[in-house]
């Protein structure tokens, strides 16, 4: 605690006259008689009073001495330092991701942000200033170094909310770049949830995070995907989670085209996930919907629809034609068989003529130098040029897994057991699963061509009686030939999009309705709506055999329907060390305690009446009430 006025203490010097005053006030003995009519004929007063009294305090005495000892404090202002909640700049950063959608018994978390920050600017002083930045799923400034309050709240009623996760790291970014040197800068950020790990390495010092929002139950649709396998027919594998911290009731329904054609009860545990697969039927084009409803009687409202539905577009199956140069593994081969759209060509030996190969498949044969074609290599005799081995692992263990690959989407290896395995270097690719002795499995691209790289023998491991090897093959497919359908991609994505030759204008319609148009020349484009995106070129859909998409389905991230996960410290600053300029001093507010104290010294005013108006003349009464009564004299 510090004092701001410390000659404010002087005040409490009063206690000395209170002392005296009690040292020199008279005090009078009592003395119980029987009548005072005499007395009244007396003309002179007879003083019994003894002066200079032993300095005996009594509970009115601490009760004033108290309250003048806090006053003197009270009028010494003393604060206490706190982050600052104001500076000369201030920057807020509003979360506009899609969990922000959720609502709070009526107004949304976006809203309740919104009107935090409006409660902050109205704090402000002339001469302050104050940037807005919108956290979606690509980071803006509204508003930049504004003083005018009309045009700072239209900036913070503009952020828009997008379906997406917030790009932090963006937003921290613009952050930094609005500080000017010299300035007291205070950032904001108003949000939902903690700061992912990345975002928080990225966060300015002392960042002042203002958490809105109560859990909330939320059922939600976090994958979908549609898989065509012949005869007009579609495997779709849906996966929903409860992330209420109750169980809940919920109904499935899946829909083609707007018709529904599935439909199916659900019973989930509190924070459970339920993975369900379904045959559909639907021709290449159509689009499938799944969405969830809380189901069954006392069901619990939910608090973000917009995770409530996730889509596909359904294709016709797409041939991959595999060679595999094997002496033989009926695993391999099973699983790849397995996969929809794949057939098979086995070979002793890697063909000379790959023309008519989309992937090539090499297991315990000798590779070629160069990859000319997506290979998957599974311990080959020797390996092509950028991959080394430098010689043998005995019992090799899975400690390491690349979180997010691709690769290993639904795959867990940590149940595979491997006799040995070959220890390989390879600068050009990414270890993507591993342990203590080296990497076991591999990916990326050598000269350009994908490559996946198993350091191990399959028939040497129990990973083809593991329920991930199948899911793995089809995995390892879908990457280097490229998936067999058109997967959805997730909210908050920016898509690179292959224009066919000779277009000039893409044009793209949301989900929203509106019209898009890019620039053939550098078609990139953020997905930050869940639904179905439709694209035309030059006014006209996509030919078939193009490489340009038609129908693209983007479906809900599934983090951000976690209306139950932790929210945000705001105890104290989310990084330490306040920078107000560029010379790093800490930007420190000040809360005054005067306030409290002053309340304190009523208190204690009030005490000090009621002991001397209630309780002492109480206490008298009880105690003259227990006195004998006196006894009267001989006749």
């Amino acid at each position: 605690m510090n004092l701001a006025a410390p000659l404010g203490l002087a005040a409490a010097a009063l206690g000395i006259p209170l002392v005296v005053w009690y040292v020199l006030r008279s005090r009078r003995p009592s003395q119980v008689v029987s009548s005072t009519f005499l007395w009244s004929r007396t003309d002179r007063s007879v003083s019994a009073a003894v002066p200079w009294q032993r300095f005996r305090p009594d509970v009115m005495f601490w009760l004033i001495a108290l309250a003048l000892l806090l006053g003197a404090l009270a009028l010494a202002r003393p604060f206490v330092r706190v982050p600052a909640q104001l500076g000369d700049h201030t920057i807020l950063v509003l979360d506009a991701s899609a969990s922000m959608l959720g609502t709070e018994d009526g107004p949304t978390r976006l809203e309740l942000a919104r009107r935090e920050a409006e409660d902050l600017m109205a704090r402000l002083a002339p001469g302050q200033e104050v940037s807005v930045i919108e956290a979606g799923s690509r980071a803006r400034v509204l508003a930049s170094g504004a003083g005018d309050p009309g045009a700072i709240r239209d900036a913070i009623r503009s952020v828009r909310p997008t379906h997406g996760a917030p790009d932090l790291v963006d937003a921290f970014t613009l952050a930094a770049a609005l500080q000017r040197p010299g300035q007291s800068t205070v950032i904001h950020l108003l949000t939902d949830g903690v700061l992912p790990p990345g975002a928080e390495q990225s966060a300015p010092p002392g960042l002042l995070v203002n958490a809105v929002g109560e859990p909330r139950p939320n059922l939600a649709v976090t994958r979908v995907q549609a898989v065509p396998v012949g005869a007009g027919t579609n495997q779709v594998f849906v996966q929903i989670r409860n992330f209420g911290t109750v169980g809940a009731e919920a109904r499935v329904t899946l829909s083609i085209d707007g018709v529904d054609a599935v439909e199916e009860a659900l019973r989930l545990a509190p924070r459970g996930t339920e993975d369900r697969v379904f045959t559909v039927p639907g021709g290449d084009g159509e689009i499938l919907r799944a969405r969830v409803e809380p189901a069954g009687a006392g069901a619990a409202a939910d608090a973000l629809t917009v995770d409530d539905q996730g889509f596909a577009v359904l294709s016709s199956p797409r041939e991959v034609r595999v060679t595999v140069a094997t002496p033989g593994n009926v695993f391999l081969e099973a699983a790849l068989a397995s996969v929809p759209g794949v057939t098979i060509e086995t070979s002793p030996v890697v063909p000379a003529n790959l023309l008519q190969t989309d992937l090539l498949v090499i297991d315990r044969v000798a590779a070629p130098a160069a990859p000319q074609v997506p290979t998957l290599l599974v311990a080959p005799t020797t390996w092509p040029a950028g991959i080394t081995r430098s010689g043998l692992l005995d019992l090799p263990s899975f400690t390491f897994q690349a979180p997010g690959h691709e690769l290993l989407a639904e795959v867990d290896l940590s149940e595979v057991a491997v006799a040995s395995a070959q220890e390989v270097a390879a600068p050009a690719l990414t270890e993507v699963a591993g342990g203590p002795g080296g990497p076991l499995l591999l990916a990326g691209r050598i000269d350009g061509t994908p490559v996946i790289a198993v350091a191990f023998d399959l028939l040497e491991s129990n990973l083809p009686l593991q329920t991930a090897w199948p899911v793995f093959v089809a995995n390892a497919v879908s990457w280097l030939a490229g998936p067999p359908v058109s997967l959805p991609a997730p909210a908050g994505t920016t898509l690179a999009i292959a224009v066919p030759a000779g277009v000039t204008t893409v044009q793209v319609s949301p989900p929203s309705g509106d019209r898009i148009a890019l620039d053939a020349t550098n078609p990139r484009l953020l997905l930050d709506q869940v639904g179905v995106w439709r694209f035309t070129y030059d006014g006209s859909p996509a030919v078939p055999g193009s490489g340009a998409i038609d129908a693209l389905a983007v479906n809900p991230v599934p983090d951000e329907g976690d209306l139950a996960r932790p929210a945000p410290d705001v105890a104290a600053p989310a990084v330490p060390g306040q920078v107000d300029d560029a010379s790093g001093v800490a930007a420190e507010g000040r809360r005054s305690l005067s306030a409290a104290i002053l309340a304190l010294v009523l208190g204690l005013v009030l005490a000090e009446w009621l002991w001397r108006e209630l309780v002492q003349p109480w206490r008298r009464r009880r105690r003259a009430a227990h006195q004998p009564a006196p006894q009267a004299g001989p006749a």
